[in-house]
């Protein structure tokens, strides 16, 4: 695994990481670079209804309901959605060839309209890291690396996100051990 662009991975907190941000987390990477890494954590729910916040988001009714997530630590004000497929018309960030992540008013306006994308995330914050702190998260066995499953963000249940993400890598988190000491 190439571990100077982990864009488009997804990061599995290990059982032992117990940084209440991060327990049980999973991170969809959107962002990695020499400069540091942004993520999402795609497993969190603040709100199970988007339809409280309409007047926040300038939005007067809304047609679909939604989740509102729990996206990180960084920025918790600022709105973010991840969204399948594609679409330049919302001026977003690429993260694989049909996932996409914005933080565009206009997608939430044409969501509630029932005319945005198919698939769509929406969250509150982001996880970030410093240049080398990720990397160095990784030599410390803080986190799995796993291929994303758009599934995993658009389908699944939230509260089996981390027990899933792990076993599409062949982990059991209820086995798993983290090695310390030295021989």
């Amino acid at each position: 695994m190439d571990v100077k662009d982990l864009t488009g991975k997804i990061l599995i907190a290990v059982p032992g990481l117990d940084d209440p941000n991060f327990r049980h987390a999973v991170v969809l990477v959107c962002d990695h670079s020499v400069e540091g890494t942004f993520g999402i954590i795609v497993n969190r729910v603040l709100m199970n209804s988007f339809k409280p916040m309409l007047k926040a988001f300038d939005l007067k009714e809304s047609s679909v309901d939604m989740p509102i997530h729990f996206g990180g630590p960084v920025r918790p004000e600022q709105g973010y959605v991840i969204y399948s497929p594609f679409d330049r018309k919302y001026g977003p960030m690429k993260i694989t060839k049909t996932l996409a992540v914005t933080t565009s008013k206009e997608i939430l306006h044409d969501i509630a309209a029932g005319r945005g994308p198919k698939k769509y995330f929406f969250a509150l914050g982001f996880a970030g890291w410093t240049a080398r702190q990720l990397e160095e998260e990784l030599i410390m066995d803080s986190w799995l690396v796993a291929p994303v499953a758009p599934d995993l963000i658009f389908s699944l249940p939230v509260n089996e996100r981390w027990k899933h993400a792990a076993l599409s890598i062949g982990v059991d988190l209820e086995r798993y051990i983290k090695k310390c000491g030295s021989a």
